[in-house]
Formats: C-alpha cells, sequence, structure tokens
C-alpha cells in the first residue's frame, strides 16, 4: 500500500511544512544490498512470485478492504524551526488521524487517499507463502522507497520518502498495513508466520530497512495474542541490527478480530485478514524501530 504521500497531505492541511525520508547522508551512501545478498542475509527462499502479480491483485483488495492502519510517521527536515517532528495516528475502520503534537493540528487520512505509487519494483524473496517486494520511485521533488508485500486479503510495507516542498526538504518514514478483516476473533489456537518490515525511526542508521521473521500466537483459553519480530537484519546495511528481537506480550483481542496497545514509540496495531482468519497484518513500534508485519495462518 503506498500514500502519496501521507506526509504530503498533512502539509496541505497546514499540519507542518511535510514530510518524508530516505535517512541522513551518511546511510544514503551505503548501498542496498540486492535481492541474492539479501536472501543470503536473512536466509528467505527465491521469489515465487512476481511484483506484476502482486499489484495486479492489489485493486481487488483495495475495493474490499475495511482497514487502514499507520504507525507514528517519524521525520525530519532541513528547515532550522523543524529540524525534527512526530505525527500521531489514530487509526480506525478505513481512516486515521493524523495529528502534530505541538501544534495541535490534525488532517484525517481515508483509505480512498491511497494510490498506487509507480516504479522500479524487484521481487527480494519469499517465506511463509509471503513474496517481499521493494520498490522506488523518483521524480525532481520526491524519493520514495517501500518494502512489503501485497497477500492475498491484506498488505504491509514500510515507507521511507524524501519530498521536496519549495526551499525544504523533509523526509519521513512509517508502517502502512490493511486489508479485507475477517471481523471477528479466531475461533481456536493458532499460529500465524511471515515477515517484518522496518526502518529506524531515529538515529544514523534511520532511513535503513529492516528485515525480520514475525510469529503470532494466539491462545484460546485467554483470548490473548503473543507477536514476536526476531532475526532482525538491517539489509542497507548487510550485518544484524543491533536490536534483533522485539516482542509483545498478552494482547487482547476484540470482538472484531483487531489488537492494538501502547503509544507512540511503543505500540502495536493489526488484525486478521481474509476467510478463517488467514492472514494477519498491522504496524509496530518499538526499540526505535517502526515499521509493519503481515503472516500466514499455518
Amino acid at each position: 500500500m503506498k500514500f502519496r504521500n501521507i506526509t504530503v497531505l498533512a502539509a496541505a492541511a497546514g499540519l507542518l511544512f511535510l514530510g518524508a525520508c530516505v535517512g541522513d547522508e551518511e546511510s544514503r551512501s551505503v548501498p542496498a544490498l540486492d535481492p541474492d545478498s539479501v536472501r543470503d542475509l536473512t536466509g528467505l527462499s527465491a521469489p515465487t512470485e512476481t511484483p506484476a502479480a502482486q499489484t495486479a491483485r492489489a485493486p481487488a483488495i483495495v475495493s474490499r478492504s475495511d482497514s487502514l492502519i499507520v504507525s507514528t510517521i517519524h521525520g525530519d527536515t532541513d528547515h532550522p524551526d523543524l529540524p525534527t517532528f512526530r505525527l500521531r495516528a489514530r487509526c480506525s475502520g478505513t481512516q486515521c488521524s493524523i495529528s502534530e503534537p505541538t501544534t495541535g493540528l490534525t488532517q484525517t487520512i481515508r483509505l480512498a487517499d491511497l494510490e498506487f505509487g509507480t516504479g522500479e519494483t524487484v521481487a527480494v524473496g519469499t517465506r511463509h507463502g509471503i513474496t517481499l517486494v521493494s520498490g522506488i520511485r523518483e521524480s525532481a521533488d520526491e524519493h520514495v522507497i517501500g518494502l512489503g508485500a501485497w497477500m492475498e486479503h491484506g498488505s504491509f510495507t514500510v515507507q521511507i520518502e524524501r519530498l521536496r516542498e519549495g526551499d525544504v526538504t523533509v523526509d519521513g518514514r512509517y508502517g502502512l498495513a490493511g486489508g479485507d478483516l475477517t471481523g471477528t476473533r479466531p475461533t481456536g489456537g493458532a499460529t500465524w508466520l511471515g515477515l517484518m518490515v522496518g526502518t529506524p525511526a531515529t538515529g544514523t542508521h534511520r532511513g535503513n530497512r529492516l528485515l525480520g521473521d514475525a510469529a503470532l500466537n494466539y491462545d484460546l483459553s485467554s483470548d490473548t495474542l503473543d507477536v514476536a519480530f526476531s532475526s532482525i537484519k538491517n539489509i542497507d546495511l548487510g550485518a544484524a541490527h543491533s536490536t534483533e528481537t522485539v516482542m509483545f506480550q498478552n494482547l487482547q483481542i476484540g470482538m472484531t478480530g483487531t489488537f492494538e496497545a501502547g503509544l507512540a514509540g511503543n505500540r502495536i496495531q493489526g488484525g486478521f485478514y481474509g476467510p478463517g482468519h488467514v492472514e494477519a497484518a498491522g504496524i509496530f513500534e518499538q526499540s526505535n524501530i517502526v515499521g509493519a508485519f503481515g503472516a500466514r495462518r499455518q
């Protein structure tokens, strides 16, 4: 899923100068790994489908989607009055309220605001039936990197953007997920396995792409969910990330099969998608990582 662009829409409402990101000069100077090297680093298998196949089914997923989730948007600008910023997102159904805490200004982002980006895409690799796709879109005023996947009923991605508005450059990074919710709690204990994608929210390596495993375990007796992201690698540096494991435990599952816990900087929000709760997807923030995840029922 891609917006054109969340921070642009926020700026149109006077929220900020605007914004999105690819990291600082040092991290951008590091060449991204090619797909073969990413697979060697992470253990992903060769891709089992093409980016074109995912793009072809995306419109149908969007047409029946009833869920949109956006993480906190972390960003920087080269304007002295706003060196860094955080846009908080509160999402329900197919819309999110994006707010800037300092000014109190808000902008509503709706599913209808979503558009499909065009640009160069490549299939990175496959795990648990999910093929990860990396894409880049460039023009005179923007540089957008996405890493994620369209599954059969849901989608997840981390967006790393750089935009130019007048004489101000704005960087931003956030997780995004959504799709066609199942609408009920799972009816039995189950496990979902898949992938997480992310980026450091701040610091020297902000804007580098992170990739790891995702595991969700649902305990029917307590109606709670444990989520773990593990073996997290920085695929732009070609090394293990400083935090290799992130966990959320004892999450309460709502009657509609959604879950949410925590506040900006340490939160998770997601849901179960498709018939029989076949998929799970969402966004998360913890340990200075902001990102998204998708998984399939085992």
